[in-house]
């Protein structure tokens, strides 16, 4: 048997590999055998999801069904969230980290949902209700930007994802409601509150020129993304600086996901 040094990697625990390995287990093709198999009745994570809507594509539910969809987000929620009083999230999207959020929020809290997808906002309210009976739930459209209006949001063809910016070659746009975190937190009638956020970079529009929109935010688990502000780029780093700047400490993170907890 041939022993492998103590600074040796096995080759299946090399990143190159595992991208690979989850490249192929969340392929379209994948995706449609665990559709089938499944009957579209997905379990991530603990819940249990119903994925035949077209809001699911293929590589949507291989992703849940793996774990992998927003893995590091929907644990951090469930064990850094727990017993939350109130809670808004930027980019709701499909609703299944909503889905995780209600189930550790405490009862009778106040859950205020944020998606600029047009096309997503009958699913997501659909899924979120009867999971949060003992919530009040808001669901806000509106991409979060730094001014209050309309903003262009690309979409991506056979995908839930969207951004604000220039339009790529596989994307068509729509014009959708914008609005500021300040004046969601306004228009929810929001006092101390804890955030999630996913918004393809969109945090910055807070985070840089708005931090004190965060002043009664006492957690955060966020996605941070490089981006753009103003014609200067951003990145994950300097986002992750601005939140320190506003007064949070990262607890823990993973990637580009962090949860952060006032100083």
């Amino acid at each position: 048997m041939k022993v492998r040094g103590p600074g040796s990697v096995c080759a299946w625990c090399h990143p190159a590999v595992k991208r690979h390995a989850a490249a192929l287990l969340t392929c379209g093709l994948a995706g449609r055998v665990v559709g089938a198999v499944s009957r579209k009745r997905i379990r991530h994570q603990g819940l249990w999801f119903d994925v035949r809507s077209s809001d699911f594509s293929p590589r949507v539910r291989a992703q849940m069904f793996w774990g992998i969809y927003e893995g590091a987000e929907t644990r951090m929620i469930r064990s850094f969230l727990r017993d939350s009083p109130a809670v808004v999230e930027l980019g709701s999207s499909l609703g299944i980290t909503t889905a995780h959020i209600a189930a550790v929020m405490a009862p009778g809290g106040h859950l205020i949902c944020v998606e600029a997808n047009p096309h997503l906002l009958p699913g997501l309210r659909c899924r979120t209700a009867p999971r949060a009976a003992s919530l009040r739930i808001d669901v806000i459209h509106a991409a979060v930007t730094s001014h209050c209006g309309t903003a262009l949001l690309a979409l991506a063809a056979e995908t839930v994802s969207s951004r604000l910016g220039s339009l790529r070659s596989h994307e068509t746009s729509v014009q959708v409601p914008a609005l500021t975190l300040r004046e969601i937190l306004r228009r929810a009638a929001v006092g101390d509150f804890d955030l999630v956020s996913d918004i393809e970079g969109a945090e910055a529009a807070f985070l840089l020129q708005d931090p004190g929109a965060l002043n009664r935010c006492r957690r955060a688990v966020i996605e941070l993304h490089d981006t753009a502000l103003s014609g200067n780029q951003v990145s994950v780093c300097d986002l992750v600086d601005a939140a320190a700047a506003a007064g949070f400490d990262i607890v823990t993170r993973y990637g580009p996901v962090v949860a952060l907890a006032r100083s």
